[in-house]
This record gives structure tokens, C-alpha cells and sequence, in this order.
């Protein structure tokens, strides 16, 4: 590259950026307009509940490169406003076929139900509704759908997908040593089917949220669990038959909805929130917010349409140092949405966690996901707070390599390799380990995990003995974690904030200040992520894979460089 065209390319960055920030500023500006005069005394909040709910929305100047759906942060304090704000007179949540876990749609679902104690309406609209979207509409005061949905009310079910054939196929030999009975995130690679421990925590899992979930039907149409397990049975509906089952109340088109709410301002979450935001000095008392979204690497956090969302160690443990150190926060509520990934990055935010707890409380709240690593940089809180569906435990690791010999002997493909050590090319794609390298493996993952479970003990307050018993690499839904003390109560990001108001001594009826970290990146950084991701990552790969598939490939490249892993266990999505 000459320096001429060096030079245009800075040039050309700097001139986009300055135009960014100067459309982004403007676009603020029209946006926000005067708190307190963005809409009349007669408005409804509109809310979109479909496709993936992403825990916070993306960097303000993100909005360029993509149009983001609704956070789950803006769903739910658009709902926790609306419900004291006189001005909003009910609500309407159109709900579609969501990419969520259980933990965030609980999470929406009891803000919508703290939102219908001020006594306003909150509409439901389906058009297509599997078990899932049809879970969140039981929150809803009315349930509507169009003449034509269809209803996928029909039972739970949990899918796992199983390569061990595929591999031995492609002449490809997954090999693993790890700790933990029910520690089976490499059965996937090695297996054609489940093990007993593997099926057996997969069916305690879809149990206990079977149970959740006829436990919200009978209590919102008004049945018995048992009357509400028959109407399960009975499905799968269309309009006409949902409506005689009792599954909704009346057939609706949207449109014809919200004409009974003529003369009322539609109101998405977005807008509202910004409006009714105030301005100027905040003197209200602060809690710090830190999000660790994602699978947990590392050095710092990034994030793209190959990589997925990754949680830093770097960038993690420089926010709770942050927050640590501010003397305007009084407590820290962490939010943890995570499968985990490196066990060495998990220990570096699990010792910031106790190092912030010395100086002002640190409460957990829980998503979707919160296993194994993301456990271990959970517990040394001094509370964690749960949803009955957050999948969380998973205390166990594991460590392994993929034998690449046998395909690279099919495409002729031939390696010499050269070392000079006992171990040194242990983790070489070329040869299996030996006995004594199988053996040295399992020692380190025996010491980690021994380190686990005294950590979880010292943070929950038990004995070994009694970790012991509730780990082994097992996975429990919130519910349960509660039940085997790994959780002290269930609830969403709301309980949490109330556990630490309660911790940090501010009053119950005082309003605070949520400072979110780490701070969200601007366009610059979005745009270099982009460009270091590069053309193919997001064009035909990135986009075709299913996100099952994307997430397990993203972990399964890293196992060679991750040192001892600590994550869920397999890859599992409950319909």
C-alpha cells in the first residue's frame, strides 16, 4: 500500500466516523425530543416479542450497519414503566417465533405480569405460536389470534445432535479426558446416541420445564395441571379449534386489534423508554449493570456473526474493577448469560467477583444460560438470583484434541513432526495420545475440578461433600438449582437489583441509577470487528449455518488452545 492511498483510506475512515456521530447525533436529537412530551395522555405500548432477544441493545452507532430488535432490557423497563406511568393505557405484545432460551422468556413474561397489576390491559397477538411463544401469552390478560394460526401447543421437546459417525467417516478421532459424571459436552463428537447420565439429565431437565410449563397454562386459562396436560395432548391447533379448546380468547386480526384502541398513541419500547428517561443531574443513588453475554475467552470481549458474543476475561474483570473502584456505586448486580469456555479466564473473573465484594455487594442475576463457566464466575457472589428455566450448574471440565490423521490420509495430505519434550506435540492433529499423555491430562483435569467444587463449597457456604454431590458436571434448570442450593432465589434482573437496593441499603421506594458495563463500543470498533471478521465470515457460512451448529463449530476450534474448558455440557434447545 502506498502512502497516498494509506492516507485516503485514514481520510475516508475519519470522514465516515465524523458523519456518523454528526447523523447519530441528529438522530438522538429527533429521537428524544423534551422528556415528558413524546406522546399524549392516551397511548399504548406496542412490544414485538419474536426472533432473537438479545440481553442489551447493540453501540447507539450500531443502528447504521444493522436495525437491532428490542433488548430484553428495553422490553422489560418499557413494561415496568408503562405499568406507573397514567399516561399508558394497556399493551399490546405480538408474539412470533421467538430464538430464545427459557430464562428470557421468563424474564418478559413477569414484567408483563407486574405491568397487568396496575390493572391496564395487556393484549397478546399470535399468528404462529409453538410452545415457547405460547408459554409467554399465558402472561397476557387477553389472548388473541389471527382466523388462520396455527398453535404448536403440543409438548416439550429436547433435540442433541450426535457427530461420532459422521467423524469415524471422515477418519477423524475425538478424544477428551475430563471429570464429572454427567460432564458430556464431548459425547456429541464421540457418541452416536445418549449415554445413560447424558439422558438422564436431559430428561430431568425437560421435566422440570414441562412442569413450568403446564403450571402457566392451567393457571391462566382457568384449569386444572392435569386439564391443562390434556390440552397439551390434544395439539396441535389451528384458529378455530385453539378458540374451542380455550387456548385463546378470541380470532383477531392485528389490525383489527388496535382499531379498538383508536385515538391511542402506538408506542414501540424504544421510543418510550428514551422519553421517559429524564435529563441533567443524577443524583439518584447507583448500581453499576455488568453484562458477561456470551462464551467466556481470553483477552477481550468481542463480537460478530461468526464469533458469536464472547465474554473477555480482560474486559470483564476491567468492568467489575471499574465499578469496584467508582464510589458512587453503592452495589453490583452481574448479568450472566453464558455457557461458559475457558476455565483458566472464568478463574480470572471469579477472583475480581471477590475482589469487588469486598468493598460493596455483588448479586448475580442469571439468564438464559449460566453453566459451568458461567457458574464459576457466578458464584463467588454474594447472592444469585435465577429464573425457574435458567439452565445453570455444570460444575465439571474437561480438555481434548480432534486426530486429524485418518482425513488427512484420505486427501493425501502427510505432516512430519519434530519435537523435543515428552509432551510437546501432545496436542498435535496428527497422532492420538499416548497412555502417559491420556494420563497427565486427566491428573490436571482432576486438580481443576478440585478447585471448582472448594470454590463453589466456599461461595455457598457448604462442604465439599455437598457440592460434590450436586456437580460432577450436571446441569439443573433454576428451579431445581434453588431446590440443591447452588441458587438462593428464583427470580429475574428485578429481583436482583431488589436483592442489592436491599444489600447496599437504599430504600425500597428510591429510584436508581443503572450504570451499564463494560461500556458498548462505537462505530469505529463495530466497523474494524467487521473488517477483521472478514468478507467470508459474513456472507455464505455465517448465514447458513443454524445457530445450533455455528455455536458448536465456535467451540469445538477453540478446545485445541482452551486449556482446561468449563462449559454446558452439549449443545440443547427445549421446544
Amino acid at each position: 500500500m502506498t502512502r497516498r492511498t494509506a492516507w485516503t483510506l485514514v481520510a475516508g475512515v475519519a470522514a465516515l466516523a465524523f458523519g456518523a456521530a454528526v447523523v447519530g447525533a441528529v438522530a438522538l436529537v429527533l429521537r428524544e425530543g423534551r422528556p415528558g412530551t413524546r406522546f399524549g395522555s392516551d397511548a399504548y405500548l406496542a412490544l414485538d416479542a419474536s426472533g432473537e432477544i438479545p440481553e442489551q441493545p447493540p453501540a447507539e452507532l450500531g443502528f447504521f450497519l444493522d436495525t437491532p430488535p428490542p433488548s430484553l432490557r428495553a422490553l422489560v423497563e418499557s413494561l415496568d414503566r408503562g405499568g406507573r406511568d397514567p399516561r399508558i393505557k394497556g399493551a399490546v405484545v405480538r408474539v412470533g417465533p421467538l430464538y430464545a432460551g427459557w430464562g428470557k422468556v421468563q424474564e418478559l413474561r413477569d414484567a408483563i405480569k407486574r405491568f397487568r397489576k396496575s390493572g391496564k390491559p395487556v393484549y397478546a397477538h399470535l399468528e404462529y405460536a409453538g410452545n415457547q411463544e405460547y408459554y409467554l401469552a399465558t402472561a397476557c390478560s387477553r389472548i388473541c389470534a389471527v382466523p388462520s394460526a396455527l398453535l404448536l401447543v403440543s409438548g416439550l421437546s429436547a433435540e442433541v445432535t450426535f457427530y461420532g459417525h459422521t467423524l469415524d467417516k471422515l477418519g477423524v478421532e475425538a478424544e477428551f479426558e475430563g471429570v464429572g459424571k454427567y460432564k458430556n459436552a464431548p459425547n456429541q463428537f464421540t457418541e452416536a446416541g445418549f449415554t445413560q447420565p447424558h439422558r438422564e439429565q436431559t430428561e430431568a431437565l425437560l421435566d422440570s420445564l414441562h412442569a413450568q410449563y403446564v403450571g402457566a397454562i392451567a393457571e391462566s386459562r382457568g384449569r386444572t395441571p392435569g386439564e391443562a396436560r390434556e390440552l397439551i395432548e390434544a395439539g396441535p391447533y389451528d384458529g378455530a379449534s385453539a378458540l374451542a379448546a380455550g387456548l385463546v380468547d378470541e380470532l383477531v386480526y392485528r389490525d383489527e386489534l388496535e382499531r379498538r384502541l383508536d385515538g391511542e398513541e402506538r408506542l414501540t419500547p424504544g421510543r418510550y423508554v428514551r422519553a421517559s428517561r429524564s435529563f441533567g443531574l443524577d443524583s439518584r443513588p447507583r448500581i453499576a449493570l455488568v453484562y458477561a453475554v456470551g462464551e467466556i475467552v481470553a483477552g477481550e470481549s468481542q463480537s460478530g456473526p461468526w464469533s458469536g458474543d464472547l465474554v473477555g476475561a480482560d474486559t470483564l474483570a476491567r468492568a467489575l474493577r471499574e465499578a469496584r473502584d467508582d464510589k458512587k456505586v453503592r452495589a453490583i448486580v452481574m448479568r450472566v448469560d453464558s455457557p461458559g469456555g475457558s476455565g483458566t479466564a472464568s478463574d480470572i473473573v471469579w477472583r475480581e467477583v471477590g475482589l469487588a465484594r469486598k468493598h460493596k455487594p455483588v448479586v448475580v442475576s442469571l439468564g438464559d444460560t449460566a453453566a459451568s463457566g458461567g457458574y464459576y464466575i457466578a458464584m463467588n457472589g454474594d447472592a444469585i438470583v435465577a429464573q425457574p428455566g435458567t439452565i445453570t450448574g455444570s460444575i465439571g471440565v474437561f480438555s481434548g484434541k480432534f486426530n486429524l490423521r485418518g482425513l488427512y490420509d484420505k486427501v493425501g495430505l502427510t505432516k512430519e513432526i519434530v519435537e523435543r519434550g515428552g509432551n510437546a506435540a501432545m496436542f498435535s492433529d496428527y497422532r492420538s495420545w499416548t497412555a502417559e499423555e491420556k494420563a497427565r491430562i486427566r491428573a490436571l483435569m482432576t486438580s481443576f475440578y478440585g478447585e471448582f467444587v472448594a470454590k463453589a463449597a466456599a461461595g455457598r457456604g457448604k462442604t465439599v461433600e455437598e457440592i460434590d454431590r450436586v456437580a460432577q458436571g450436571r446441569v439443573w434448570t433454576g428451579e431445581d438449582a434453588v431446590r440443591v442450593g447452588l441458587v438462593d432465589r428464583l427470580g429475574g434482573l428485578d429481583a436482583a437489583l431488589g436483592v442489592a437496593r436491599e444489600r447496599a441499603k437504599i430504600g425500597r421506594d428510591q429510584e436508581v441509577s443503572l450504570v451499564v458495563l463494560p461500556e458498548r463500543k462505537g462505530f469505529l470498533d463495530l466497523l474494524m470487528e467487521r473488517q477483521e471478521e472478514g468478507v467470508s465470515e459474513r456472507g455464505g457460512a455465517a448465514r447458513i449455518l443454524s445457530p445450533e451448529l455455528k455455536a458448536l463449530l465456535r467451540w469445538a476450534a477453540r478446545i485445541p488452545h482452551a486449556g482446561p474448558v468449563a462449559r454446558l455440557p452439549f449443545e440443547l434447545r427445549v421446544r
